[in-house]
Formats: C-alpha cells, sequence, structure tokens
C-alpha cells in the first residue's frame, strides 16, 4: 500500500485506529461492524481479525492480529504473510494514535456511510438491469427489497450519533 492510501482511505485508517486500541475500547468501536462493510479486502481481513482478537479479550494489536491470521490459517504463504505484516505497518504507523477512540470513531461513522452509498449504488444498478426484461412480480420484488440498505443506513446514523467529544475519548 502507498502512503497516499495509507494516510486517505478510511477503511485503512479505521483498522489503524483499531490497531491502537485496548480491547475494551476497541470492543465499542466494533460493536456493530462487519468486515463487509470495508470496501478495501485487505482492510475487510484486517477489521474481521481484529473483530474476533476482541471478542477474545485480546487486544487488537498488530502483533495479536498476525498471532491469530496464523492460527487460524488466514496468514497465507510467506509472500502474504510478507504482505499482510506489511499492510499492518503501515496501518498502524499512518493512523491516529492521538485520540485513536474518538478517530475511530468518526471512521466508523464514514465507513459506514460508504458502504451505505455502496449499497444504494448496487440496489440502483439491479433495479436497471431488470427494468426492462423482469417479469413484473420479481421487479416488484426487488425494488422492495431494501432491508441490507435499511440496515446499513440505521448504522451509520447510529455510528454518527454516537460519537463522542474528543474529551471524553482521551479519557476512556
Amino acid at each position: 500500500m502507498d502512503s497516499a492510501t495509507a494516510l486517505t482511505d478510511p477503511d485503512v485508517q479505521l483498522v489503524g485506529c483499531v490497531l491502537w486500541l485496548d480491547h475494551h475500547t476497541a470492543r465499542r468501536v466494533l460493536a456493530g461492524m462487519n468486515a463487509d462493510d470495508l470496501a478495501d479486502p485487505a482492510a475487510a481481513h484486517a477489521l474481521q481479525l481484529a473483530i474476533e482478537v476482541v471478542a477474545g479479550d485480546r487486544d487488537p494489536s498488530p502483533v495479536n492480529l498476525f498471532d491469530h491470521a496464523r492460527a487460524t490459517g488466514r496468514a497465507g504463504g510467506e509472500h502474504a504473510q510478507h504482505r499482510f505484516t506489511r499492510w499492518l505497518a503501515d496501518a498502524y504507523g499512518s493512523a491516529s494514535h492521538t485520540a485513536a477512540a474518538y478517530t475511530a470513531a468518526h471512521l466508523k461513522a464514514a465507513v459506514l456511510r460508504q458502504a451505505w452509498r455502496r449499497a444504494v449504488a448496487e440496489h440502483g444498478r439491479r433495479l436497471q438491469q431488470a427494468a426492462d426484461t423482469a417479469p413484473a412480480d420479481v421487479l416488484a420484488d426487488l425494488l422492495d427489497n431494501t432491508a441490507r440498505i435499511d440496515t446499513l443506513k440505521t448504522r451509520a446514523d447510529a455510528a454518527a450519533h454516537g460519537i463522542d467529544a474528543p474529551a471524553t475519548a482521551v479519557a476512556a
């Protein structure tokens, strides 16, 4: 990953901030998050590992994520392990460790808003593809099938409203 991506991609920044947190704080930040909320596959992989590590009452530090990836067979071969450790180092090094909990909460809201927008766009593409040829009942079902979009919107709104003031996050 190049340094510009590490500094500007909210997926990478979110995971990077989470890597700085203790497991109690990380649990609050990661509540309601799913790895598939992230567009970046490497960030999604790291987030899934972080969710699992935190569920085991361990801090989501880079070494704990890497150890968990190896223990669960998801670290890959030598080259994949090198890429993953480099990715973790870049994400960890580029993320804000000052008020990491507040920054991570803000990034969580941003990531969930982006996930919601991607889901809306995908739904629109499916509707557009089906509009000309799908039977009316299939099209009507597709039109009404917005549960994933609705859930993402609810989660994004909750994340946006749940951001603590920076002073609270630092004191936590």
